[in-house]
């Protein structure tokens, strides 16, 4: 069983787990856009700055918006009420001048909150 883990490269391995429902979903985001060299990069002319800082918790939940996982599955992850994980994620819509969740994602990209969508 290990020489399989071994003949296989990182990338492939976390690409084949099921996107929306694996476990740490957000971390393996993340890891896949490190692996792709995806890195945030600063700009002269990048988007507006937060008025208002992510808090800790905030930015918890925000690394679980590019996933499918629900509000309830992203409560389980977190170890919280899934009620929390709707404030928290009410107040980065605000914070991101977001509606959506996929506009909150994009706005948390720009800012380099997130990294990049892998490709």
């Amino acid at each position: 069983m290990l020489l399989w883990f071994l003949l296989h490269p990182v990338p492939e391995l976390l690409e084949a787990l099921p996107a929306h429902r694996t476990t740490h979903a957000a971390l393996i985001a993340e890891i896949l856009g490190w692996l792709a060299g995806h890195q945030p990069k600063p700009s002269t002319t990048g988007p507006r700055p937060l008025t208002e800082p992510l808090s800790r918790s905030e930015l918890r939940v925000l690394r679980y918006l590019p996933t499918n996982l629900t509000t309830p599955d992203i409560a389980g992850q977190l170890s919280v009420s899934p009620n929390t994980v709707k404030v928290h994620v009410r107040h980065l819509y605000a914070k991101l001048g977001a509606h959506r969740r996929a506009e909150a994602v994009a706005r948390a990209r720009d800012l380099g909150l997130l990294a990049p969508a892998a490709r």
